[in-house]
């Protein structure tokens, strides 16, 4: 079955010269202005394909390159453009290592036109705080940083549910997690698996995150 790049806008050339490098750069920041360091920066093209005879098409979207910011929260990125992806834009996190406990997710930067044109992109974005974030930070300070209930508290967040087991002692339920702990001043002594598991929510998201693998088509 033959597969074609469906034609999204009228020209005679839509996607990033073959020759035509991409050069992006920017920093990270958070709301206090602050650089945001080891911060994953990424370059995704995407495109849609239609497969002739059934008319059902399929957006593909591709990592092309990735950056880490530096100690002051700045970026680049330098690779050639392809020609089989006609669009790109900027993903500021990983869902594997972004600190969703202190930071809310980030949009997409399209910059689409700036690579048409050949122009260096310039981008820069700030991270904003979740809002417990201020709550959560309180109780890390309260517990210490390296304590056991500190280390908990900067992975997971404010726990879902704190319930009072026996004399100086709390359980804490993280329900997305589908864990509990039980808390005894800032130690962890015990680890309860809660019924059902993880949450479904946190495994979804993270699949529509992952890019497919690329595959390169062919013209009609």
């Amino acid at each position: 079955m033959l597969l074609a790049i469906l034609a999204l806008a009228p020209g005679p050339a839509r996607a990033a010269r073959p020759e035509s490098t991409i050069t992006v750069r920017g920093r990270v920041t958070d709301e206090s202005g602050e650089g945001v360091p080891a911060q994953v920066v990424r370059l995704l093209k995407s495109r849609t394909i239609v497969k002739l005879g059934g008319l059902r098409s399929l957006d593909q979207s591709v990592e092309e390159k990735r950056a880490t910011t530096d100690p002051l929260g700045f970026f680049e990125i330098e690779c050639s453009a392809d020609p089989e992806f006609p669009y790109y834009y900027l993903r500021f996190y990983d869902p594997k290592w972004f600190d969703a406990v202190k930071y809310r997710l980030p949009e997409d930067r399209e910059i689409t036109k700036r690579v048409r044109e050949g122009r260096p992109v310039q981008v820069s974005v700030s991270l904003k705080f979740q809002p417990d974030w201020p709550k959560v930070k309180t109780l890390i300070d309260q517990y210490s940083p390296g304590s056991q209930v500190g280390q908990v508290l900067r992975s997971l967040g404010l726990p879902s549910n704190r319930s009072a087991e026996g004399s100086g002692r709390e359980l804490w339920s993280y329900d997305r997690a589908g864990v509990a702990y039980l808390i005894e001043g800032s130690k962890v002594i015990e680890t309860r698996a809660l019924p059902g598991g993880p949450k479904n929510a946190g495994d979804d998201s993270r699949k529509k995150d992952e890019p497919a693998e690329a595959v390169r088509v062919d013209g009609p």
